[in-house]
């Protein structure tokens, strides 16, 4: 059985974690009503995924950030089946609230993916749309490529929104950053988050 990890990291200052004030900074702006345990845990997830995945934009070591913010991998055996015969690392964590966090960090091409078994989705919705517009920045450009809903098995639809990342006509290639969140209790993973490289540009 995998063994998940307590993640009191989360409960560490927030002055210690950027992306974490960023996301906490950013759910004061949202409607006031009471911060519950998962609603304070959908937002330390989120800033871990932000300070995580953004690695795979600027070339930075996800692996090295994921160990620091409390993950702990995964043995090869164990991982081969959500890489789907693909290379990378899987690393997992236990929040109370929560429940299983899976991150994904897959090579060739670069992605890097975050599961949650339960999410606030009400809060992680616009909270990753207010993220995902403040990568935008001279030379990087943030457009919304999709925003819909996709059928999930045995479960209600989720709810999904894609935003294309730009860095500029000489880059390779694109990035996606995506939320896929479904607030049916039916579902086995309430919050996915994305961020990985698209086909090469022709």
């Amino acid at each position: 059985m995998t063994v998940f990890l307590r993640l009191h990291h989360w409960r560490s200052p927030l002055r210690r974690r950027p992306a974490l004030l960023l996301a906490a900074a950013l759910l004061g702006a949202l409607p006031a009503r009471a911060a519950a345990p998962l609603t304070e845990e959908t937002v330390a997830a989120m800033g871990s995924f932000m300070q995580v995945c953004a690695r795979v934009l600027t070339g930075g070591d996800s692996l090295a950030a994921a160990l620091e913010a409390g993950f702990a991998e995964v043995p090869a055996e164990r991982a081969r089946a959500m890489l789907r015969g693909g290379a990378g690392r899987v690393l997992v964590a236990q929040g109370p609230a929560v429940g299983g966090i899976v991150l994904i960090l897959s090579d060739r091409p670069a992605g890097c993916s975050m599961r949650l078994q339960r999410m606030d989705v009400e809060t992680a919705e616009p909270l990753f749309v207010r993220l995902a517009e403040r990568v935008a920045r001279p030379g990087l450009t943030v457009t919304r490529a999709f925003d819909g809903t996709v059928p999930v098995p045995n479960a209600g639809p989720a709810r999904q929104i894609t935003f294309r990342v730009s860095p500029g006509e000489r880059a390779a290639s694109d990035f996606a950053l995506a939320f896929t969140g479904n607030a049916d209790p039916a579902a086995g993973t309430q919050g996915i988050f994305t961020f990985g490289t698209l086909a090469p540009r022709r």
